[in-house]
């Protein structure tokens, strides 16, 4: 069982790059969103398929770079590696682009979509600061430190938006 839950949480570590990074392309995306939200199940796709735009801009970049460092062509191994580390990218958007069809279904209302979108970025934020400061210092005080780190940078850039416009 130990071994199993070690692989589980390797498995969130390896996604953290994704996650993170998807997470401040979702905040970028939220920022240029205006108020208010008129056409939610656009917004939805839009937000997805930017950011899967993103990921296939990185895994391109990625594949790219390895090229170029090692001189040879790509493969289908390297084209399938690349993916697999540039797809937690995606894991971002789901939630947000969930909260905006659920606008668009009725559910709830576009202003609140657009706000559940936002916490959903900085949650996954403040989850992975958490788990890193819990991974440098073991420590649950490292833990708060980290994911309050994390999502106050997300949250600064949330206010940004609302400064903006």
């Amino acid at each position: 069982m130990r071994r199993r839950q070690m692989n589980k949480a390797h498995q969130i570590d390896d996604a953290a790059f994704g996650v993170v990074y998807g997470s401040i392309t979702v905040l970028a995306l939220l920022m240029a969103m205006h108020l208010p939200i008129e056409r939610p199940g656009r917004q939805a796709l839009v937000l997805f398929v930017a950011v899967f735009a993103v990921v296939l801009a990185k895994a391109y970049a990625e594949l790219c770079e390895r090229v170029l460092r090692t001189g040879d062509a790509a493969t289908w191994a390297d084209m399938r590696d690349v993916w697999l580390h540039s797809r937690t990218v995606l894991i971002a958007a789901n939630g947000p682009s969930l909260a905006f069809f659920l606008a668009a279904i009725g559910f709830i209302e576009s202003a609140t979509a657009f706000v559940l979108a936002q916490v959903l970025a900085i949650g996954l934020l403040a989850f992975f600061g958490a788990r890193i400061g819990w991974r440098v210092s073991g420590r649950l005080f490292g833990a708060i430190i980290g994911a309050c780190v994390t999502s106050g940078a997300a949250a600064l850039l949330s206010l940004l938006k609302f400064l903006a416009h």
